[in-house]
């Protein structure tokens, strides 16, 4: 009972994101529109999509992976993000969720996005020590840390 109150509750999740903000990087649930991150490298970056499909696969919701594979196949591309991107956010929902996903489906597809995405976040790691920068700028490809932490 409580594994098909979770899917349930997964589909109203995945239902609402797709009817408000779909291929967009997250969803606004209450205001019912597109939420603009920045650190996701703009509005044409689906980390929900990414992020969800695992889940999705996990849980045996195929008609809504299937969306969400078609989706990345077709459309996840790191030349479309703009701005300062987050190092860690990028790590965790993109290339950690591609890398799930082809751990799960073993689709090639998946580690030709992970591998883009890697090398988009190669500069942050050219640093004396390897710790990498939080940031990156996916224009000039320039990496800084955020100003509030300690020493810049």
């Amino acid at each position: 009972m409580r594994r098909e109150k979770i899917k349930e509750m997964m589909i109203h999740a995945w239902n609402g994101y797709k009817n408000y903000s779909w291929g967009a990087n997250e969803v606004r649930p209450i205001a019912k529109r597109v939420n603009n991150q920045a650190i996701f490298g703009g509005r044409d970056m689906p980390a929900t999509i990414i992020d969800a499909a695992d889940t999705l696969w996990i849980m045996g919701l195929t008609n809504e992976y299937k969306e969400a594979r078609d989706y990345i196949e077709t459309h996840f591309d790191m030349n479309k993000a703009t701005g300062t991107i987050s190092v860690f956010e990028t790590t965790i929902r993109f290339l950690g969720g591609l890398l799930s996903l082809y751990a799960l489906t073993k689709e090639d597809f998946y580690i030709d996005k992970a591998k883009s995405v890697a090398e988009a976040l190669l500069p942050a790691f050219n640093t004396p020590s390897g710790i990498p920068m939080s940031n990156i700028d996916m224009k000039t490809k320039y990496a800084q840390n955020y100003n509030w932490a300690n020493g810049g």
